[in-house]
């Protein structure tokens, strides 16, 4: 019983650990200043990607510094870039002096949310994304941005009140399912009511008023 008891308990921390383990690596990345990083690379491909947390696009590129390492590089939302298409411009082969925080995903082992990039194959351009401390984004106050978080705050209030009504109407629905009806009664209208015999077993004679009365 005792070995039971201890194999059960070493099963369930192998499950509880391999569960905190996989929802950590499927967590949303942080921006983490102690990871803090500094890499001179060459441009190898600028992509748009799509974050698999929240839907969004953003610009993002490959680059690969003299020991061949190959990083993934974070550096803002499509929109933002497109906004700024003088600044967020990489060519293929362009020397990079890239600062950041590193992080791992499945993706790959080597990404960097981009604090500064160093262009200099384009006169040692300077590009600030994110606060090198905070890692705050320098979109965060921008207006396009504002629009998206109030688009995104509208989902969510209509979605939550698409369910409160879709839950009203089923509880609605449930009562008047459960709830029986008496039987309606008919009203006593002398257009449809029958005359009853009497004692002497025929029916009453009618006048011409009752008649008239009745129809």
């Amino acid at each position: 019983m005792r070995r039971f008891v201890l194999f059960f308990f070493i099963l369930l921390l192998a499950v509880c650990s391999s569960s905190a383990a996989f929802a950590q690596m499927n967590a949303m990345p942080q921006y983490n200043r102690l990871t803090f990083m500094q890499v001179a690379a060459r441009v190898e491909s600028v992509n748009t990607l799509q974050n698999p947390h929240s839907g969004r696009y953003g610009m993002h590129l490959f680059a690969r510094d003299a020991f061949s390492n190959r990083y993934l590089v974070h550096i803002c939302p499509q929109w933002y870039a497109e906004n700024h298409p003088n600044q967020f411009t990489f060519n293929l082969g362009d020397q990079l002096i890239i600062s950041g925080s590193r992080f791992a995903t499945g993706l790959t082992q080597n990404n960097i949310f981009a604090a500064t990039i160093v262009n200099c194959s384009r006169s040692y351009l300077e590009l600030r994304i994110r606060d090198p401390y905070t890692g705050s984004p320098l979109w965060d106050n921008q207006p396009d941005n504002l629009l998206e978080k109030i688009q995104e705050i509208q989902k969510k209030l209509f979605s939550k009140r698409s369910q409160f009504v879709r839950q009203s109407m089923d509880q609605i629905i449930a009562s008047k399912t459960n709830t029986s009806y008496p039987p309606i009664a008919r009203q006593n209208s002398a257009r449809y009511s029958y005359p009853s015999q009497n004692n002497s077993g025929r029916y009453p004679s009618f006048g011409v008023d009752r008649i008239l009365s009745v129809f």
